[in-house]
């Protein structure tokens, strides 16, 4: 069921009670929690975080630690599923769901109140309680209503029953086929925050980071994404209308500005930031020959010197800085490049440099997904990296983390792309990054293989075709995740229907255990046979 009214059906509910926090492995959720650990700070709510990568993580850790427990909060993970055919909880526990993954599983929406789900997007269709459900135990069986109305009655009463179910399976298919992404779900935190009236720069901050992340991963299409922000906007200038100008100097406020759309560029030089930009360096076609060329023309004709494109951004000459923003916004066009600016959130902070809600998004990504730390010492890292004062330890690890992680994505994108290691399967293009390569370790993880599926894709933008892109995994697995055609304009995914469907068909041990339905592993060995199921099934 829906709550109506996230302050008195929610929040006022776990006031005084002990509450099990689940938060899945991604940026909008970490952000999303952050905002309440916050809000349950104040009010001296006693709460345990455990955050989970998998349906079977997040069944573990309720079963670990659920005694003494009855509200459980969920953060961008269970509301795609039957929480409580898998959890099998005591009726006494309350679930309470927070999940940008869409579609929402029916019987959540329709549960009886032990499943509440805290907001329903304006995007999902869902099907009516009469149309999915239907209840034949207070009706006569068979046997008696043959013996009343005679086999006629029956007859029709079945082929009622079979039209009935017709309906509900094309019903049911037309709301399920496709896997898409909602408003992020620190903006529900966020309008929380402010009904509880603790909109302080904190929240604002978490829930730009988590804005920025929707946007630069293409969760949502951009439409999509400006109508996310734009209360985050009203919230930000209001903000900006209380604060003093002796306030300005004294404590950090979230500005939005016109920014260079790329990548850390602060924390790197800006030749390193575009050539490992995915939204322009494919179109730089820096996996060929004349790639490098482009690229040096690009900066010449930002009139930006090898040498000072090549150091430090903070060690740059000041004028150059303060130009790159024009000065790239004027050379795009000539290399037939996107804009590559747009508005951004910015972290000003008194005696630190300006943080941009974009780096704070690839550096959580590089502390969650890094395959020298456990993941759930990452987040907490990543949790500390969205702390407003300074350049904390953690952010600036996650910074080091993400641009190795960005590094081996480029060397990944080239080398397909150079090898044509693009492979044509009918309906759509895959391919795979090879086991003992030197990126494969850093691309073990969805988010950074799919950011290198998003560069091979927007390499090929002028024949888009559905991709999808393998990883080595762990004992023998490979990861396999799949992108839509325009990723980027419209980025609901049908390949989670048509993986559960293959898997079914082919007879491979595929593992459904992600969030996200769109992603899958399986034994290396199988994937040739689940690719053929796949290619007979979408052609």
């Amino acid at each position: 069921m829906f709550i109506e009214d996230i302050r008195n059906d929610f929040y006022n509910v776990l006031l005084g009670n002990r509450v099990l926090l689940l938060v899945h492995y991604d940026v909008d959720a970490i952000c999303a929690c952050k905002i309440l650990q916050e809000l349950f700070r104040c009010d001296n709510v006693s709460y345990t975080l455990v955050p989970v990568g998998g349906l079977s993580e997040l069944k573990s850790a309720y079963e670990e630690n659920n005694e003494e427990v009855k509200y459980v909060v969920l953060v961008n993970c269970g509301g795609t599923v039957d929480l409580v055919d898998i959890l099998q909880p005591d009726e006494h526990v309350v679930f309470f769901v927070l999940d940008s993954h869409k579609p929402t599983d029916i019987c959540n929406v329709y549960s009886d109140g032990q499943v509440r789900l805290l907001y329903k997007d304006e995007e999902e269709n869902i099907p009516n309680f009469d149309d999915i459900f239907r209840d034949d135990e207070d009706q006569e069986n068979e046997e008696e209503l043959e013996a009343r109305h005679g086999l006629e009655a029956l007859v029709e009463r079945r082929r009622a029953r079979k039209a009935w179910e017709e309906r509900r399976h094309t019903l049911m298919f037309n709301y399920t086929q496709f896997s898409y992404y909602g408003k992020p779900s620190t903006s529900v935190a966020l309008e929380l925050a402010v009904r509880a009236s603790r909109c302080t720069a904190a929240a604002l901050w978490c829930a730009s980071v988590a804005a920025a992340a929707h946007a630069a991963l293409h969760c949502r299409s951009p439409a999509r994404c400006l109508l996310d922000a734009e209360p985050l906007h009203r919230y930000v200038a209001a903000a900006q209308r209380k604060t003093t100008d002796d306030d300005v100097h004294q404590a950090a406020r979230v500005v939005v500005e016109k920014d260079v759309w790329l990548p850390l560029y602060r924390w790197w030089s800006v030749e390193g930031a575009i050539s490992h930009a995915a939204a322009l360096a494919p179109q730089l076609r820096l996996h060929t020959h004349s790639g490098a060329a482009r690229l040096r023309q690009l900066l010449a004709d930002m009139g930006f010197p090898l040498q000072q494109a090549r150091q430090a951004y903070r060690s740059m000459d000041v004028e150059l800085r303060r130009a790159l923003l024009p000065a790239l916004e004027a050379a795009a066009p000539r290399q037939r490049l996107p804009a590559p600016a747009r508005a951004a959130f910015l972290l000003q902070r008194p005696h630190a440099p300006t943080l941009a809600a974009l780096d704070v998004v690839y550096a959580i990504m590089g502390l969650i997904e890094n395959e020298s730390t456990p993941r759930a010492e990452g987040f907490q890292h990543a949790l500390a990296a969205l702390a407003v004062g300074g350049d904390g330890e953690s952010l600036q690890r996650g910074v080091a983390a993400a641009r190795r992680a960005l590094e081996a994505v480029a060397r990944a994108a080239h080398g397909t792309l150079a090898a044509r290691a693009v492979l044509l399967a009918g309906p759509f293009n895959y391919f795979i990054v090879q086991e003992g390569s030197p990126e494969a370790a850093a691309l073990r993880g969805p988010l950074w293989l799919a950011e290198a599926a998003r560069w091979v894709g927007a390499a090929h933008s002028h024949a888009p075709r559905p991709l999808l892109a393998s990883a080595p995994g762990a004992d023998g697995d490979c990861l396999l995740l799949g992108l839509p055609p325009r990723f980027d304009q419209e980025p609901r995914n049908l390949f989670g229907a048509a993986f559960e469907q293959a898997a079914t068909k082919s007879g491979a041990s595929v593992s459904l255990d992600f969030v996200d339905s769109s992603i899958i592993s399986l034994p290396v060995s199988q994937r040739a046979q689940f690719l053929d199921a796949l290619t007979a099934l979408l052609a």
